[in-house]
């Protein structure tokens, strides 16, 4: 892999990651670094393996079955695969936004509430604050506002979208994954989880895995092409961009596959 050093400090390192499902290897001796307080998105042709190490990062594919992961991760302090891991603390760290919205079949409110009222006790009028705050946050109170007892299904796509990103918000997790969260999206909400997702790396650590090339430069400081299970190229996304070091990243860049 053609990497770039940076002094920076990093919220997800990992070595060495190898991921099986039986006896198809799926990711191949991935070595990556996402610096804290950064955009950092992934890129590469379906299949190339980018969304399965995204949910490496937080043990999603637990879920699947045969799948066997190898390799040293450090995510947000924590090794998700360490025999004593607290895979409680890791989902309230590491939150997670899908391709699709996924709200809960409950109001607006109770959306955002549950999280915080099971995990850290918050109720009454802290917890109403709360939910105010994060709402905010996510771009949706002034327009939820006098509906937050309505149901969730009833908001428009990306409505429901940023609602599920001011549910994880909610949690107050320390890194944001999203595995291509704007894919289901018009342009209009499209332009409107960007401009969140560049305002929340202010205070979040973002991994992005997305299909749109334009998306990725507009909203990345750093880039990670992924090509076939490996990680081909990593650095700064201008200079990526601008002169890859990389034949077969400089090919997909100027649309010659993918």
């Amino acid at each position: 892999m053609v990497a770039v050093a940076s002094a920076v400090k990093h919220a997800v390192r990992a070595e060495d990651v190898n991921l099986y499902y039986g006896t198809k290897q799926a990711l191949k001796g991935i070595n990556f670094a996402a610096p804290a307080r950064q955009v950092t998105a992934m890129i590469g042709p379906s299949g190339c393996g980018k969304s399965s190490f995204l949910r490496c990062l937080n043990r999603m594919n637990d879920r699947i079955p045969g799948a066997k992961v190898t390799g040293k991760f450090d995510v947000a302090g924590m090794d998700p695969y360490a025999k004593n891991a607290d895979l409680m603390r890791l989902r309230r760290a590491v939150g997670m936004l899908f391709q699709k919205p996924n709200p809960f079949p409950s109001s607006v409110f109770e959306n955002i509430a549950l999280a915080p009222s099971l995990h850290y006790g918050i109720k009454g009028s802290t917890l109403e604050g709360m939910v105010e705050e994060t709402l905010k946050r996510a771009a949706l109170w002034d327009e939820v506002k006098d509906h937050l007892r309505r149901s969730a299904l009833e908001l428009s796509g990306g409505q429901q979208q940023r609602l599920c990103l001011a549910r994880m918000l909610a949690v107050e997790p320390e890194i944001l994954l999203m595995d291509e969260p704007c894919s289901a999206l018009d342009p209009i909400s499209t332009g409107k989880i960007e401009d969140l997702i560049s305002e929340l790396s202010k205070d979040y650590t973002v991994l992005i895995v997305t299909h749109n090339l334009q998306q990725a430069h507009r909203v990345s400081s750093q880039l990670a092409f992924f090509m076939l299970g490996e990680l081909v190229e990593m650095g700064d996304t201008e200079a990526v961009f601008e002169s890859a070091q990389s034949e077969v990243t400089r090919d997909y860049l100027n649309g010659r596959f993918g």
